[in-house]
């Protein structure tokens, strides 16, 4: 599929093939697919207008290891768009908090696809709807309200 600024885009950080099968299987007719498997430029992606989602396996000790979602977080261009992070269940009891509120959703590892691919849906059109009206991300969480 060759990338265009009409396909919206979903960027994947360190994605298990079998995950990565099923983004390819159930997305490629209505998104482009970039997928990274090891550390790389931002000034590379910087190249594609019509980013809406990015997804990154956690569990990856090279994202870990790099803090990409931070450095991810200080890229202006970057700012509006969700950041789903991918856990195993075994190292999400491990994972520190600071590190659990950088992303925007954490979907744990394994879930069915429906729920894969549901979340995604959900994301994607909470993106589209930022960049369409521009809006600025707003992130909270029930703790952080008060009553």
């Amino acid at each position: 599929m060759e990338c265009s600024e009409t396909i919206p885009i979903i960027i994947t950080f360190g994605i298990e093939t079998s995950l990565d099968n099923i983004l390819q299987v159930y997305l490629q007719d209505k998104y482009h697919l970039i997928r990274i498997k090891k550390e790389i430029s931002f000034q590379y992606l910087k190249m594609y207008e019509n980013v809406v989602l990015l997804i990154i396996n956690s569990d990856q000790p090279w994202i870990r290891n790099s803090n990409l979602v931070k450095k991810i977080q200080q890229e202006n261009f970057f700012s509006n768009i969700p950041i789903i992070g991918l856990c195993l269940k075994k190292y999400f009891k491990e994972m520190e908090n600071s590190e659990r509120y950088l992303y925007d959703d954490i979907l744990l590892l394994p879930c069915n696809n429906e729920d894969f691919l549901t979340r995604i849906d959900v994301w994607i059109n909470t993106a589209e709807f930022l960049i369409n009206y521009e809006q600025e991300s707003k992130t909270f969480s029930l703790d952080t309200l008060e009553i």
